[in-house]
This record gives C-alpha cells, sequence and structure tokens, in this order.
C-alpha cells in the first residue's frame, strides 16, 4: 500500500512596514453658495458646495535612514557602486534631500515626554545646549534598531524646551529617549549618487561618502492609499488655532458635515445650514484619510497656509413680511427688517405688471437701503428724492397702472438673497391704504 504524505510549503513570515504619514491636506478651491426658498415663510436656507484638489503626495519623511532588510541601518561603504534603499517609494520627484551623518554632538539631552508618529511638537529637557538651535539637526535614539531617526529643528523654547519640527517625526519615542545634535552634510545627486525614483534604491557615485557612515534621507512618497475625506463646520471666522482634526473636534460648536466622504470625490455641498444661520460666518476644514487612518495634518504653523481650511459667509435672510400701501401716484412697500449679522441692507426692484419679471425689473433704489431695524420702508414715488432712481431710468408710478416689486438682503460681501415679491394693486386714490400679498416667490 502506497502512503501519501502531505507536503508543506516552507514557513513565511512577512511583516508590513509601519504606517507612511499622512497625506498632505486637500486643497480646497472655488467655494460657491446658494439659497433655497422653502416652506410657508420662506426666509431661505444656504447651502455651502466646497470643492477641492486632491492631495497627491504623502507629508514629508523628515529623517529615515537607509536601512538594511533586517531594520539595522544602512551605512555608507564608501564604494563605487554601493546601492541602499529607502524604506518606501515611489519617491516624489524634486521632494528629496539625501545627508551622510558625519558626527553627533556636542549638543545632547532627552525627551521629555514621549512622542507619536507624524508628531511635530515635541518637549525637550532642559537645560537646552547652545549648539540645539533652529535650523539644527537632531538624531533621536540613536543606534536604536527600527527606532534611530533624524530630525531638523524649526523653532525652540529654551525656557520650555518646547520644540516644533520642520516635519513630522516617523517613529514613536519613549519619555527619556536620546537626543543628540547630528551633524550632517547634504550631498549632491547625479555627483555624489544617483536615486532611482519608482524603487527608492541610491547607488553611490565614486567614493563620495565615507565608510560607514549613515545615510539619511528627507522625502515625499506619492499617494496610493487616499480612502477619505473628513468635513467639519465651526461658527466664526477660521478660529481654531491649530486646526488639527483632535483641534477641531475639540472646538465648541463643531458639527461634522460628513466625516465618510468617498476618496474619489472633489465636492460636497453642505444641505445641513439652517434658516437661523442666514447671514453667519462659518468655518470648514476638510482633511484627507488614508488606509491607516493618518490624517493630514499642519502644513505650517501659519493658520493662513494650510489650505484645508476656508472661512464662508452664508446667504442673509430672505426679507419677510412685505406689504403695500398705495395712494396717488405712489406707492410705499415696507417689510421687516433683517436681523442677520452680516446684512448690510436691501435692495427693491420693480417689473410692470401683476406678475414680478426678473427679465423686465429695474432696480428703484439708487443707494442701498439701510437695514434698519422693526419695519422697513421704501417710497416708490417723486416725493422721495433722497433714494430712489430718476425717473428716465424708472418712471414714477402713475394712477390705473400695475407694478410687482421684490426685495432682496445685500450681505456684507455683496452677495443677495433670494427675496420675496409683492404686487400692489393699480395705483390710484380708490385702492389707497391697500396692501398687497407677497407670493413667496424667489429668484431675480
Amino acid at each position: 500500500m502506497a502512503t501519501i504524505e502531505s507536503q508543506l510549503s516552507e514557513q513565511v513570515v512577512g511583516s508590513l512596514a509601519a504606517d507612511i504619514l499622512a497625506p498632505l491636506p486637500p486643497i480646497l478651491g472655488l467655494i460657491q453658495a446658494t439659497s433655497i426658498v422653502d416652506g410657508p415663510t420662506p426666509k431661505g436656507k444656504t447651502r455651502i458646495t466646497l470643492n477641492w484638489a486632491a492631495p497627491t503626495k504623502n507629508e514629508v519623511i523628515g529623517g529615515e535612514l537607509f536601512k538594511n532588510p533586517d531594520d539595522t541601518a544602512d551605512v555608507a561603504e564608501g564604494v563605487d557602486g554601493a546601492s541602499h534603499e529607502a524604506q518606501f517609494d515611489p519617491i516624489e520627484a524634486g521632494s528629496f534631500t539625501v545627508l551622510e551623518r558625519t558626527g553627533t554632538g556636542p549638543g545632547s539631552t532627552t525627551l521629555g515626554a514621549s512622542t507619536g508618529h507624524g508628531q511635530r511638537k515635541i518637549n525637550l529637557a532642559t537645560p537646552i545646549p547652545a549648539e540645539i538651535v533652529a535650523g539644527a539637526w537632531l538624531v533621536i535614539d540613536d543606534t536604536v534598531a527600527g527606532k534611530e531617526e533624524y530630525a531638523q529643528i524649526k523653532s525652540i523654547n529654551t525656557g520650555t524646551g518646547e520644540t516644533i519640527l520642520e516635519n513630522g517625526l516617523f517613529f514613536d519615542h519613549a519619555a527619556g529617549a536620546s537626543v543628540k545634535q547630528a551633524v550632517v552634510t547634504t550631498k549632491v545627486s547625479g555627483t555624489d549618487y544617483n536615486l532611482d525614483l519608482p524603487t527608492g534604491v541610491l547607488t553611490e557615485i565614486g567614493t563620495q561618502f565615507t565608510a560607514g557612515s549613515k545615510i539619511v534621507i528627507k522625502y515625499q512618497t506619492t499617494l496610493q492609499d487616499l480612502d477619505h475625506y473628513e468635513l467639519y463646520r465651526v461658527p466664526g471666522n477660521a478660529p481654531v488655532a491649530n486646526p488639527t482634526k483632535a483641534d477641531v473636534l475639540a472646538f465648541a460648536g463643531v458639527q461634522t458635515v460628513d466625516a465618510a466622504i468617498l476618496g474619489t470625490a472633489t465636492s460636497k455641498q453642505d444641505q445641513a445650514l439652517a434658516d437661523a444661520d442666514n447671514g453667519k460666518d462659518f468655518t470648514y476644514y476638510l482633511f484627507a484619510v488614508d488606509s491607516s487612518g493618518n490624517v493630514s495634518n499642519l502644513t505650517s504653523e501659519v493658520m493662513t497656509a494650510n489650505l484645508h481650511l476656508v472661512f464662508v459667509e452664508t446667504v442673509t435672510t430672505v426679507p419677510q413680511a412685505l406689504s403695500t400701501q398705495v395712494s396717488t401716484d405712489k406707492v410705499v412697500v415696507s417689510w421687516a427688517a433683517a436681523i442677520d449679522p452680516n446684512a448690510n441692507g436691501y435692495n427693491i426692484y420693480r417689473s410692470d405688471g401683476s406678475s414680478f419679471d426678473p427679465n423686465t425689473a429695474v432696480k428703484a433704489n439708487s443707494t442701498l437701503i439701510a437695514k434698519g431695524s422693526g419695519t422697513v420702508s421704501f417710497d416708490d414715488s417723486a416725493d422721495n428724492v433722497s433714494n430712489r432712481v430718476g425717473a428716465g431710468t424708472l418712471p414714477f408710478p402713475a394712477d390705473g397702472q400695475t407694478f410687482s416689486y421684490k426685495v432682496e438682503t445685500e450681505d456684507t460681501v455683496t452677495a443677495w438673497s433670494d427675496g420675496t415679491s409683492n404686487q400692489p394693486p393699480p395705483v390710484d386714490v380708490s385702492a389707497a391704504k391697500t396692501a398687497g400679498v407677497g407670493d413667496g416667490t424667489g429668484g431675480r
């Protein structure tokens, strides 16, 4: 009897590299604000449409050692043709800097608190050595396999030890980890080395690297794992001092517009704004998230350099309670004053006939009608010499005629509401003190 023995393949163990840093922020571009009018007393509701350009790169990896497969440092061989490989690829053209470490010190200290993946603000134990200053390079966890990395200082508070790095850290580091001043020399592509961008392989040219020294690369990779976007809205004009996702979510009044926008999308409309939000200021914050959960971060400590946020002013309220009073050769149109914080005033339009025609309507006011309070009115007659256009632009009312009026609110950025139209009765003596009825239609 023959026995068939199962043949097991040899065991293969694979481990994934640590997460690449977060995507760069999406860049918000054209912003569109529209107003819809609905309900029995239409005040208008603003719809904000945000459009953006998708990120194509990850954040800069600020200082990674070339490494061997076993995660140990891949030191320079100082030999023509020696090759070394970065951890991630493809590398973005024009984004990389290669440096050779020639020594450390004399400045050294430790981390005053633990750090995390992508973190740019760290704390160094004081006193701060004189050599550790803005622009200096640091090596953290020197010689520790899988932890050693290099970072450049953007700014430092020598009193508190608070330090801002040019780019986010790649590895986690524990409090008390060694921090040393790193002495590095920038190497020249095409002279000292060649770098194959699709694979991340560096090849030495001649003997431009010192044998045994370490090679560091600062670079960006092509974004290949964009998963989704998250959009948040907070009241006010860009009020979050450090607009990271954590800071935005901690802000009072924050609203989630959509935290699961498809990664293929480049536009989103906020349809959740209500009548009560008309004429208010809001700031939107849009974040890109990769498949590992890394969220796009600050591109700078300066808020205006962060293009993933935008300030908007919503469309102001449609004027309410339009009415008319008619007397000989005169129509006075009245309405309730807008209470919107950004409302500047009103424009009034008139067309012939009992139905408002936006194609033939003419603006009746010569200057913006003041916002006012309570009830606001406009005198459409020859008696109004203060803010009505001349008869050559719009003839004065005469007995026996019928007109339709529409009032719109103008806000602080010269955007208009969808005004409510109002049709008065014919202008004659018998119609005096008779109010017209608004039909609530919008659009001009």
